[in-house]
């Protein structure tokens, strides 16, 4: 009895740490629509900086824990977006359209020089079958190579995941998912000399997929004020009230 009630402690500190994560933030509506292909012609820098290159100490990454939503050993998670691409030595992009109803829940680097961005819904449930299980999530990375934005505890066989390629207008454009279903889960591509990939959790319609891939843009292009892709929430302020001056406030005259 008192294992059992030592578990079930543990297991709501576990989802009151999780949900004081969430915090509050415009959501934008995502549907896939080819009026918002202007973001599509996008400038790119990707000369790496060396000064900061060098700056950069090459930790080796072992594993990945329970990712995309956990961290991975040797990663160093950011409060935002711009925190995350300051030490980077190429000019980072992230995503400027994400499904609808998501934001950013953290932005990480791995391997030092890939950028990592996770996303996930709001208010979602976080619990399936009994146990705590989290569907609605979205992950992002960019690095130099394909295979570093896809070295990552993803391994499609074990998600019953197809494999296949097609050809891209920067080469090829590789997927995993359910072709006959055309539904995605993952998605990695390589432009203006760097490479980039897509991870849902919960596998999305092939054209969301391409939508999201066609609109990743450099970090520049977005308003700082979008909480929701770049991270940053504004703090709120606690009020010094007491309880008793409350109590007053709402009180009928």
């Amino acid at each position: 009895m008192k294992k059992t009630i030592g578990k079930s402690i543990l297991a709501a500190i576990a989802v009151g740490l999780l949900s004081a994560s969430y915090v509050s933030a415009d959501t934008v509506d995502q549907s896939v629509s080819t009026n918002n292909s202007e973001a599509a012609s996008k400038s790119k820098n990707v000369t790496p900086n060396m000064n900061n290159a060098s700056a950069i100490i090459q930790i080796p990454r072992t594993q990945l824990v329970g990712w995309p939503f956990m961290t991975q050993d040797g990663a160093r998670n950011f409060k935002g977006v711009a925190e995350a691409i300051q030490k980077l030595p190429y000019e980072a992009e992230v995503p400027r359209y994400i499904p609808y109803g998501y934001q950013l829940y953290t932005a990480r680097h791995d391997r030092n020089d890939v950028l990592e961005g996770v996303y996930y819904k709001k208010g979602a449930p976080i619990y399936q079958a009994g146990k705590k299980f989290i569907t609605n999530v979205m992950a992002y990375r960019m690095g130099y190579s394909l295979d570093t934005v896809r070295d990552t505890a993803y391994i499609p066989a074990e998600y019953k995941d197809f494999g296949w390629s097609e050809p891209g207008e920067s080469g090829e454009v590789f997927y995993t998912g359910d072709p006959a279903a055309q539904l995605i889960r993952s998605i990695t591509w390589t432009e203006g000399g760097m490479a980039f990939s897509l991870f849902f959790l919960e596998p999305v319609k092939s054209v969301d997929a391409e939508f999201y891939k066609e609109h990743v843009v450099p970090v520049k292009m977005i308003d700082s004020s979008r909480y929701e892709l770049l991270g940053n929430y504004p703090v709120t302020k606690i009020s010094n009230k007491t309880i008793d001056e409350y109590d007053k406030e709402r009180m009928i005259p």
